[in-house]
């Protein structure tokens, strides 16, 4: 059997089983170890284990259960809520005030997290049964938080820039750097979108009539003092060089611990225990999802097939960046069907040496593929934000949550081809921090 044929046959493989709904570790092993097996016979998977183990003991990777710990902490204690009514006193004005307010405030938690769905679950927890109260539309309430949530992908911290790194050998502090700017003006293209909507549909989002005053919007913005040190910390010792961003996320988890047990006193035994059992539960499917998707990566590096896709791509007579757009539009299409974070670790191997035979830097490359991969959660059937809204908001249906997320898939789709038409977007801000 040719090798080419066994990389058809596994990709194949993997996508029925995923279909089937097989939980993806075992799709992704089972598919490259049997890959492997055909092209090398035994020799080709009793090195495994051991490569098993050596990927997982990833220095970067450690960063991933610290993050992960430190976003199950914040969704216990207060400072979502003090984000979310500081964003409400600044923002209720404006058309659309609440949603806007959960766009914010996603923003900032995201900077503090690095988790979308924590993200969702903490800001769509407060913001969502205020909106609908007011008299919200249901798709422009959900739509709002779960678009927003996946800010936190992007937005350093990134729980996903810490998984391309293992994989690329980017820098982790590179590519947090590189997604600032781009996350950032995501988060003002959602919310020009919100005020866009609200004005011409003032029905969707009735304008609020309560007084605020200007000593009340002050006193909120002391409130988020701790949230903003906490983002501060994490963000500045890494972009200073004063800790890698490995030591950033132990020095972030202390200090989310300090702030909610000492300021929020939301540490009780029963919320540790809670902590504790999500983030094991948590960082136990992620790991072994990295584990299983670098024994298909091997049958790929085995048979040559990114070399052999970089070639077959470097002969079409196509500008790059009509390449790039379509092998990101064949991405996103993947996501409907795998988690981001899955294919994120599958297609890394498969596309960089592509876009890097294009012209594009590898910490561009990071950046556009969690650009791209937002969309796979919040898109169905396997859009994780679009379940996590449900589950904080039972009584909402999923069918509006979906159409409500539906026009931020056009606003990342724009975001995308902006980044591959102007790369300067992603990398210059990591070149001014490594200066």
């Amino acid at each position: 059997m040719t090798e080419a044929l066994v990389v058809t046959a596994a990709v194949i493989l993997l996508l029925f089983l995923i279909i089937i709904r097989t939980p993806i570790f075992i799709a992704l092993g089972v598919s490259g170890l049997l890959g492997l097996f055909v092209v090398e016979g035994f020799s080709g998977i009793q090195q495994m284990p051991i490569a098993f183990v050596s990927q997982l003991e990833n220095y970067s990777l450690v960063a991933a259960p610290m993050y992960i710990l430190l976003g199950e902490i914040l969704v216990v204690g207060g400072l979502g809520q003090a984000i979310f009514r500081a964003a409400h006193q600044w923002l209720a004005r404006i058309p659309g005030g609440l949603a806007l307010a959960s766009v914010g405030s996603s923003t900032v938690f995201g900077a503090m997290s690095g988790v979308s769905i924590s993200s969702v679950a903490v800001v769509g927890r407060m913001a969502v049964p205020e909106m609908l109260r007011r008299g919200y539309n249901p798709g422009l309430a959900s739509g709002s938080v779960v678009a927003s949530g996946a800010l936190a992908m992007l937005i350093p911290p990134s729980l996903m820039f810490i998984l391309f790194s293992s994989i690329s050998g980017a820098g982790v502090g590179e590519l947090f750097a590189a997604g600032l700017i781009p996350g950032l003006l995501l988060a003002v293209l959602m919310m020009s979108f919100v005020v866009l909507v609200a004005t011409i549909r003032k029905d969707l989002a009735p304008r609020t009539t309560e007084t605020i005053t200007w000593a009340s919007r002050f006193a909120s913005l002391v409130k988020i003092v701790p949230a903003m040190a906490l983002i501060i910390v994490v963000l500045g010792s890494i972009y200073t060089g004063l800790a890698t961003a490995t030591e950033a996320a132990a020095i972030g988890t202390i200090g989310a611990a300090l702030i909610v047990g000492l300021i929020d006193r939301a540490l009780t035994w029963a919320n540790v225990k809670k902590i504790l059992i999500e983030t094991t539960k948590i960082s136990g499917s992620l790991l072994i999802i990295v584990g299983a998707a670098f024994a298909f990566t091997q049958l790929l590096v085995v048979v040559r097939a990114p070399e052999a896709i970089t070639g077959a791509v470097s002969s079409l007579s196509l500008p790059p960046v009509l390449i790039a757009i379509v092998v990101l539009l064949i991405i996103a299409m993947l996501g409907c069907l795998v988690d981001a974070a899955s294919l994120l670790l599958v297609v890394t191997p498969i596309v960089l040496p592509i876009f890097t035979t294009l012209g594009y830097d590898p910490i561009w490359v990071g950046v556009i593929l969690v650009v791209t991969l937002e969309t796979a959660v919040i898109t169905p059937p396997v859009g994780l934000n679009l379940y996590t809204m449900k589950s904080v908001v039972p009584e909402l249906d999923i069918a509006d949550i979906v159409k409500g997320a539906v026009p931020y898939l056009f606003i990342e789709f724009a975001l995308i081809v902006l980044l591959v038409c102007v790369p300067a977007i992603v990398t210059w801000f990591p070149s001014i921090s490594a200066a």
